[in-house]
């Protein structure tokens, strides 16, 4: 099941999405999250969990570091550019994200990592 939103630095998230409960849960707090990260393996856009990230505020002075509980992960962001690094074992991924006040959300982030 999904935690309770986890605030850091400006930064809020929620990660889930394996099983109907917390599928559920995060499927419920989609509307009041501003960006949204999937996190995926393969070709075949498996679900990943355990994967390490951290999102960042170009200007540093928000920041939130967590190995993510679930495949997806809500964000909720005060406006500005943010940098996400990934990590699953020895594989890095890095992109950028942008929240704009007052504009529609934008679509999932889906970082993939290859298969082991």
């Amino acid at each position: 099941m999904a935690d309770d939103w986890v605030a850091n630095e400006g930064i809020s998230y929620l990660c889930g999405g394996i099983g109907d409960e917390s599928l559920a849960q995060i499927k419920g707090a989609e509307g009041s999250a501003d960006a949204q990260l999937v996190l995926t393996m393969g070709g075949g856009g498996n679900y990943l969990s355990d994967v390490k990230l951290s999102v960042s505020s170009t200007d540093k002075k928000h920041t939130a570091t967590w190995q993510a509980a679930g495949p997806i992960c809500l964000l909720k962001l005060p406006p500005g550019s943010f940098s996400v690094d990934a990590s699953h074992g020895a594989e890095h991924r890095s992109a950028r994200l942008t929240r704009k006040s007052g504009t529609a959300k934008a679509q999932p982030l889906i970082i993939n990592f290859k298969p082991d």
